[in-house]
C-alpha cells in the first residue's frame, strides 16, 4: 500500500469516526435530554460530513478501507469501556469528533484537495463552540 492509499485509509476511518461520534451526541440530545435544538445542530453538522466526504474520491476511500487488518478492530482499548454516565458518553464523543475532524484536516492537506481541509476545520471549530456552549452555557 503506497502513501496515498494509506492516507485514504486514514481519512475513511476518520470520516466514519466523525459521523459516528456526532450521531452518538445527536442521539443523546434527542432521546436522553429531549432537546431538539442541540439534536438538530448535530444532525446538520453530521450532514456537513457528507460535503466533506464528497470532496474525496469515494472509490479511493472505500477501496482502501481495511477493517479486517485494523489492529484496534477487536476488543476495547484502555478507557473505551469506561462510561459511567450519559454525560461521560457525550464528552467522549464530542472529543472523538473533534479529533477525527483534525485528522481529516491534516491528512487532506497531503492529498491537496481543494475544500476538504477547510470543511474539516470548520466542523472542528463548530464543535469547539458547541462544547463550550453546552458546558458553560448550562444547556445540559
Amino acid at each position: 500500500m503506497d502513501d496515498k492509499q494509506q492516507i485514504y485509509r486514514v481519512i475513511d476511518a476518520n470520516l466514519n469516526r466523525l459521523r459516528e461520534g456526532l450521531r452518538v451526541c445527536e442521539e443523546y440530545f434527542r432521546f436522553v435530554k429531549n432537546e431538539a435544538t442541540q439534536a438538530k445542530f448535530l444532525k446538520n453538522l453530521r450532514h456537513k460530513c457528507k460535503n466533506l466526504q464528497d470532496s474525496f474520491d469515494a472509490n479511493a476511500l472505500l477501496s482502501n478501507r481495511n477493517s479486517a487488518e485494523d489492529p484496534f478492530s477487536s476488543g476495547l482499548e484502555a478507557n473505551e469501556g469506561e462510561r459511567e454516565t450519559c454525560d461521560d458518553l457525550l464528552k467522549a464523543n464530542i472529543k472523538r469528533s473533534q479529533e477525527a475532524a483534525r485528522v481529516i484536516e491534516e491528512f487532506a492537506k497531503i492529498l491537496q484537495t481543494e475544500t476538504a481541509p477547510q470543511i474539516a476545520k470548520n466542523i472542528r471549530f463548530e464543535l469547539y463552540t458547541f462544547e463550550k456552549e453546552i458546558y458553560c452555557g448550562n444547556h445540559i
